[in-house]
């Protein structure tokens, strides 16, 4: 961050992703250089007298465009055309011209393989899939969950809670509020704060060894699903189930009853061979076996023999019908969808396309069964009709609208409004500006608008971020970014207390080692070094202050006083030199009983540091104090 150099932006493709785009890094006081193939229909006068000038018309992807586009001397280049092709082509010829350049590609799922291979072997491009990262924010939406958004990192779960910071200071709980400006945060409360149960994954952690971690997991999550999934076909058997038990009696009675006087080996020949569908063989084996022809044989025995065969043809036949089902639905495509279970928690998917496969995944994640209908106009109305009934039994929690259609969408969202009135309803529209006001009209729908949750990913990414999700709250998108430290970066050598308050933005994790764990909700006097990665909570406001280094300073002041000789003063030094980042020696002379004065700091840390030195009998008074003045 804030290492980028003077160099313009370059922003090709100015559609409405572009524009959208354009018009947010227009606040970011870089130069923007924009290029199109014909001349764009703007979205306002002012956004085309910012670029008056700065618009070469011409094909992205021949060299003697993107040489008048000042490529060479771009920061980073953004190429936002809605034909993924033309980007991966235009993605080429830039590294060509530019090795060092930030490359950002607007790409689709279809060409996941592509975009995996060009960004392990040309260095600095990121593909992004705008489709892809509104999945989390409209399995959000759909969550039963009431929290306003909750992120994954490392396997665990950080949830945004509308708390006040008197609440959930449990041995297990551990929160943070949520930093979206610069100073401080407010002393009283917090509406929302980011919390994280610890106990489960610190209790992991202490069972894990460095070589048996992977496999003990391993086996212990097939153990679990194991006990889930002989629970549940115990409480609910099915028709599949049933035949299974019944399979298997009539092994053990067929081994049991051909068994006697012949042996046990012969019972499970003659038993085996009659369930595959088999008469004349395993007949002949009791022939043989008694000694006696044929018409002396017991009329018991025959019909026994005969059922067996019977029933035996009927498993065979059934079996090999539903393999050729099996081969042939998925060679056609045409996958069986089964009927959720009775009283089963669902969420309805309308549509969607590749959109709709990573919202199924996350909603499954929190044990939802997710019902899709991905058939369009009359053909898609009577599907569903008939997911609509299915649903009646069950505890319909949501409904996503994810078609292209938005009159469409909004339509079938007010039926379901009406047969489902407690169903929480998300709409995705591609480009809508009031889409929240829109939603706040229509009785509480969520309105979800692509490009708008896509722009501000794409602008982070120009900027050297990496962009893992994005949610929107409170009528805002919140980015969950990572990025690596570097030694130039403007966040090098500050505490996190530091990074929180002076630019407003919130730490969720840090891993310190590329091969270590995160490490959730860091301590506010953790230091970043470079060569670690962070996580932060942030929207544009916020990484635009860190890309210019916009921070502000410290407001607070601990005076403290330590008795002469205190028999805690080695404790004492070494809780400041943890929370001021100095040696503990360098605090020997404040031992002397007189008060002393830290430098300035932020007030979560001043409150931290208060704590902890009152726990020690240490008198401490906090000051607030003017920029630039002294409470010594």
């Amino acid at each position: 961050m804030g290492d980028g150099g003077s160099g313009p932006i370059l922003i090709c493709g100015v559609g409405s992703l572009g524009q959208i785009c354009l018009e947010r890094l227009r606040h970011f006081d870089v130069p923007l250089i924009c290029i199109d193939r014909d001349r764009p229909v703007w979205r306002s006068e002012q956004l085309e007298q910012a670029v008056a000038g700065q618009l070469v018309i011409g094909d992205m992807r021949r060299p003697e465009i993107l040489q008048r586009a000042q490529v060479r001397l771009a920061r980073s280049v953004l190429l936002l055309s809605s034909d993924s092709t033309v980007n991966l082509e235009a993605a080429l010829q830039v590294r060509i011209l530019n090795p060092d350049t930030t490359i950002v590609v607007r790409s689709n799922s279809q060409q996941a393989s592509l975009n995996t291979l060009l960004q392990s072997r040309l260095p600095k491009l990121t593909v992004v899939d705008p489709l892809l990262l509104c999945a989390g924010a409209i399995a959000q939406s759909l969550r039963p969950d009431r929290a306003p958004a909750t992120f994954r990192i490392g396997g665990e779960r950080l949830r945004l809670e509308r708390l006040s910071l008197g609440d959930g200071h449990g041995n297990t709980r551990r929160i943070r509020p949520l930093q979206l400006q610069s100073g401080d945060p407010p002393a009283e409360g917090c509406p929302l704060v980011v919390s994280w149960e610890a106990s489960s994954s610190r209790s992991r952690q202490h069972r894990r060894t460095p070589w048996t971690s992977l496999g003990a997991m391993r086996l212990v999550a097939l153990r679990d699903r194991l006990r889930q999934q002989l629970k549940t076909r115990l409480a609910q058997p099915r028709a599949w189930d049933l035949a299974i038990l019944l399979m298997v009696g009539l092994l053990m009675v067929g081994v049991q009853y051909f068994a006697t006087g012949r042996g046990l080996q012969e019972g499970l020949f003659i038993t085996v061979a009659l369930l595959k569908g088999e008469l004349v063989d395993p007949v002949n084996m009791l022939i043989e076996a008694s000694g006696q022809p044929l018409n002396q044989l017991p009329l018991l025995a025959l019909v026994t023999s005969l059922l067996y065969a019977l029933l035996g043809t009927v498993l065979t036949s059934a079996i090999v019908a539903l393999i050729l089902d099996q081969v042939l639905s998925r060679r056609l495509g045409l996958q069986r969808r089964r009927a959720p279970k009775r009283g089963s928690r669902t969420v309805l998917l309308l549509e969607g396309g590749a959109l709709a496969a990573p919202v199924t995944e996350q909603l499954a994640l929190d044990g939802l069964d997710v019902v899709r209908v991905e058939a369009g106009d009359d053909e898609g109305d009577q599907q569903l009709n008939r997911s609509l009934e299915s649903l009646r039994r069950t505890q319909c929690l949501g409904a996503g609208l994810l078609s292209n259609d938005l009159l469409r969408n909004l339509r079938i969202g007010l039926e379901l409004q009406q047969s489902l009135p407690h169903t929480r309803l998300a709409i995705v529209t591609k480009d809508l500006d009031a889409a929240d006001a829109l939603g706040d009209l229509l009785g509480g729908i969520t309105l979800i608008s692509t490009l708008d949750l896509a722009a501000d990913a794409f602008v982070a990414t120009a900027f050297g971020e990496k962009v893992e999700e994005v949610r929107r709250l409170d009528g805002n998108n919140l980015l969950l970014v990572r990025y690596r430290v570097e030694t130039d970066d403007t966040l090098h050598g500050l505490s996190i207390a530091r990074l929180q308050c002076g630019f407003g933005v919130t730490a969720v994790a840090l891993r310190r080692q590329l091969h270590a764990t995160y490490t959730l909700l860091p301590g506010l006097d953790w230091t970043l070094s470079p060569g670690q990665e962070l996580v932060v909570l942030a929207d544009l406001k916020g990484l635009r202050r860190i890309e210019r280094n916009d921070i502000r300073p410290p407001r607070w002041r601990l005076r403290y006083q330590v008795h002469h000789r205190s028999a805690q003063s080695f404790d004492t030094q070494q809780v400041l030199a943890r929370h001021l980042g100095q040696a503990p020696g360098s605090f020997a002379e404040a031992m002397d009983g007189a008060w002393h004065c830290t430098p300035a700091l932020d007030l979560p840390l001043a409150e931290q540091l208060q704590a902890e030195l009152r726990r020690m009998a240490v008198r401490t008074e906090r000051l607030a104090m003017d920029d630039g003045a002294m409470c010594c």
